[in-house]
């Protein structure tokens, strides 16, 4: 599960749902990388995510055509907690918006928490990771 949060002055009024299609992200493109090993390794819905352009594109239309502001992006983690990944933190090229994370390691009781990525170039590898209060 991946997508878009907007609204208009730091409140979300709509939450959009993208494509996930991390399963058609080959190896050779280098997005996604062993945990362990460092290596470029092909994407897999069931770890990854990566939402499909088109669609991305489509949700970014009807948000300006709506007059509204991305405000975020969300995603689940399905085994791990709701704290941003290495990966995350490598792929958040847009540092301005909140990063929302549902864990559904424990399918009984989700966990939903908000994160802020600040890098130094977008293109970093690394960044600094705080989480936001969900009020």
């Amino acid at each position: 599960m991946c997508g878009i949060l907007a609204g208009r002055d730091s409140r979300v009024e709509r939450v959009f749902r993208v494509s996930n299609t991390a399963d058609a992200v080959g190896v050779e493109r280098g997005v996604f990388r062993d945990r362990e090993t460092g290596v470029a390794s092909p994407g897999r819905r069931a770890v990854h995510y990566y939402m499909d352009p088109k669609d991305q594109l489509r949700v970014y239309n009807e948000i300006d055509d709506l007059g509204l502001d991305v405000l975020g992006y969300y995603h689940s983690h399905t085994h791990t907690e709701a704290r941003p990944s290495p990966t995350d933190v490598r792929l958040a090229t847009d540092t301005t918006p909140y990063y929302v994370l549902v864990s559904l390691q424990d399918s009984g009781t989700p966990a939903v928490r908000a994160w802020r990525i600040t890098k130094a170039d977008p293109m970093d590898e690394t960044g600094e990771v705080v989480e936001v209060p969900l009020d």
